[in-house]
């Protein structure tokens, strides 16, 4: 197994050799082979940390798990303490975070975990400042808030590629592909009728994982960089939101061109606010709570009224199944049928099947064999 000083050596290789090879439909092949071995040696690189123990000890907890990312200084700890009350250093200087500081956001019946993470860097990637630890908790994350003071915007581009060097995708699909190994035969792309690589720069690229007969099904438009990731197997797909901070220092205009500008080049939600000054606060916990795809489900006994005290919250595109394994795992083999109200139902007491897709805010009863 690589070490970290010859992995990276290794990877500063194949980066420059990729740097120097001009891009055209004859090098196509070759570029993909060289970020096939990139990513193989990330991968080698990351496994050997991880058995190492490498990282903060973070025990999830609530409904969701969302990090606050950010260059130091950026306002992450007066945000935690906004969001959630939770107590974290505050002071006008870098790195005021040295540890993982959780806190607890409760909004529409969810709990959402709040972790303040320790300022990132320029660098993260090749381990500096000790931030391949910080990266070990943003991998088990649901989502990620990026705080950026609004004086610096820029940051969020650096972030989002120091992530995706870390095999960290942000607001991007995991590809849909379907790698089947065999015995013999070679390789063989199905294309299904979507956009894919050359059938040759597959071949190459699950060679270099030691993969040399399989067949590859794809379900969706798919790049070289995106069947790389695939075969390499360490990428991890998050959710991402801005939190554009300090508001209250710029005026409007500048404001909003920021947020376009953003928005332009990221495609994630953003929304300006100021920790400091508590402002658009709630308008930012709707903004993650969303963003998490999270729904409440209000059950209602058979002769009863609908709890709508205490929500049963799911994610997005739960069915009545879901409902009842998160009561109880015990009873989802015994139920009969179930009665719902709300955005999903046609009607109200809509009798459905254990397969019906519930929505934020359907009443829901269910009926036990």
């Amino acid at each position: 197994m690589i070490d970290k000083a010859s992995g990276q050596k290794k990877i500063e290789e194949l980066q420059e050799q990729y740097s120097k090879t001009k891009y055209n439909k004859a090098t196509n092949k070759y570029l993909g082979i060289l970020r096939a071995k990139i990513a193989k040696v990330k991968h080698e690189m990351e496994s050997r940390g991880r058995r190492k123990g490498a990282g903060y000890s973070v025990r999830k907890s609530g409904n969701a798990t969302v990090v606050l990312v950010g260059f130091p200084n950026a306002g992450k700890s007066s945000l935690l303490k906004a969001l959630t009350g939770a107590q974290s250093r505050v002071a006008d200087y870098a790195f005021t975070t040295l540890d993982v500081i959780p806190g607890m956001l409760e909004y529409n019946g969810a709990k959402i975990q709040i972790l303040d993470l320790p300022g990132l860097i320029q660098g993260m990637h090749v381990g500096r400042g000790g931030s391949m630890k910080v990266v070990s908790v943003i991998r088990i994350a649901d989502m990620i808030l990026f705080v950026i003071d609004i004086n610096q915007h820029q940051q969020i581009f650096q972030l989002v590629e120091e992530l995706n060097l870390l095999g960290i995708r942000v607001n991007r699909k995991k590809p849909e592909i379907r790698i089947e190994v065999r015995q013999a035969g070679g390789v063989h792309a199905e294309p299904n009728g979507h956009r894919v690589p050359d059938p040759r720069v597959v071949q190459s690229i699950l060679n270099e994982f030691k993969i040399f007969n399989a067949v590859v099904s794809f379900y969706a438009d798919a790049s070289d960089q995106d069947f790389i990731d695939f075969a390499a197997g360490n990428c991890v797909y998050l959710r991402g939101a801005v939190a554009l901070n300090k508001i209250d220092t710029v005026d409007q205009r500048k404001a909003a061109a920021v947020e376009k500008e953003i928005r332009a080049g990221t495609g994630m939600e953003v929304i300006q606010i100021s920790a400091k000054m508590a402002e658009n606060i709630d308008m930012l916990k709707k903004a993650v709570f969303d963003g998490l795809g999270l729904i409440r489900i209000f059950l209602k006994p058979k002769d009863g009224q609908p709890d709508f005290i205490n929500p049963l919250v799911l994610e997005k595109g739960s069915n009545v199944a879901d409902v009842v394994r998160k009561i109880n795992t015990k009873l989802a083999g015994s139920i009969r049928y179930a009665m719902v109200s709300g955005p999903s139902a046609k009607f109200p007491n809509q009798r459905v099947g254990e397969d019906h897709r519930v929505m934020d805010g359907d009443i829901v009863t269910v009926i036990f064999s």
